[in-house]
């Protein structure tokens, strides 16, 4: 009465804000990936089998432990999508081979735009005139953090197809996903498990084609050290939010808060890879965080 939440109101406003805090999460978790991966020396088919090989025991082991199993139904759907997910984090390995992880982001950046022509059509979610023009503010700020870098965004041409080949894989797989988790009530550990199994299967025939023994006798403690923490970190629980996530929030909405991940993976880079953050750099991230802050603000627009 008179206006003062009830205690049921509040447990209401907080479970809302949890998709949000899972989403902040995984900012920082995905845009850790791409400097984690340039860690690693290894073949870029070899590394991503590992990193699958690495995940899935952790994730079946999950499963098992709490009860859950994972049905054909949900097998079958998590195939395609699956599937991209393990091409592209192939393309992620090599990318990073070719280019600075600036060039990476760059093309990533790029996903949040397609996402919103996608979302319309596919989701029926109805962007707002607001909605539109703040993703385009918060693209443009995301590109002069990545520009920003001047001489220190470097690549070779095949550097740029690959990077620009593994956002539209994972374009790919995010849509699906998003797709999955609108539809059924898939659970997310079930879905990523299902996931990571499509995408060791994707990857195996290339591994077993351009990899032998001698990519796994030459790695170092600290390459081992590395697929550990990108299996179990960016992949296991990133994406477990993040297939979570996709059961709350638009998916116009949840892939243009991941372009902060551009601004975390440029930050890192820095003391990783002395990739250094300029000034300029400095001002697109304030744009982009002022962009991004105001499309969550904009109340969701009811799907048609």
């Amino acid at each position: 009465m008179n206006g003062v939440p009830t205690p049921k109101t509040a447990i209401e406003v907080r479970a809302a804000r949890l998709p949000y805090a899972a989403l902040l999460c995984v900012v920082f978790l995905w845009g850790a990936g791409p400097v984690v991966t340039k860690l690693i020396t290894v073949p870029p088919a070899t590394g991503a089998l590992l990193r699958f090989g690495i995940s899935i025991p952790l994730l079946f082991a999950i499963v098992i432990a709490t009860g859950r199993r994972i049905s054909g139904p949900t097998m079958r759907a998590a195939a395609a999508p699956g599937a991209a997910f393990g091409i592209n984090l192939v393309l992620v390995f090599a990318a990073v081979q070719e280019a600075t992880v600036a060039v990476l982001v760059v093309a990533v950046s790029l996903q949040p735009a397609a996402i919103l022509i996608i979302a319309g059509p596919m989701f029926g979610e109805r962007a707002s005139r607001s909605h539109v023009v703040w993703t385009i503010i918060a693209i443009a700020g995301a590109s002069i953090v990545i520009l920003g870098a001047g001489s220190e965004l470097r690549t070779s041409p095949l550097g740029a197809v690959l990077s620009l080949t593994a956002v539209a894989m994972f374009t790919t797989y995010f849509v699906l996903t998003r797709a999955a988790r609108l539809t059924t009530a898939v659970d997310p550990i079930e879905w990523m498990t299902a996931i990571n199994v499509w995408a060791f299967v994707s990857i195996l025939p290339v591994a077993l084609v351009v990899s032998d023994w001698s990519d796994l006798t030459s790695m170092q403690g600290r390459d081992w050290c590395w697929l550990v923490v990108l299996s179990y970190l960016t992949g296991v629980l990133g994406h477990v939010l993040m297939s979570w996530a996709h059961g709350y929030i638009e998916a116009s909405r949840s892939s243009l808060s991941v372009l902060l991940m551009n601004i975390v993976a440029v930050s890192l880079a820095w003391p990783v890879h002395d990739e250094p953050v300029t000034w300029v750099q400095g001002i697109g991230g304030v744009i982009a965080l002022g962009a991004v802050a105001m499309v969550l603000r904009i109340p969701p627009v009811a799907r048609t």
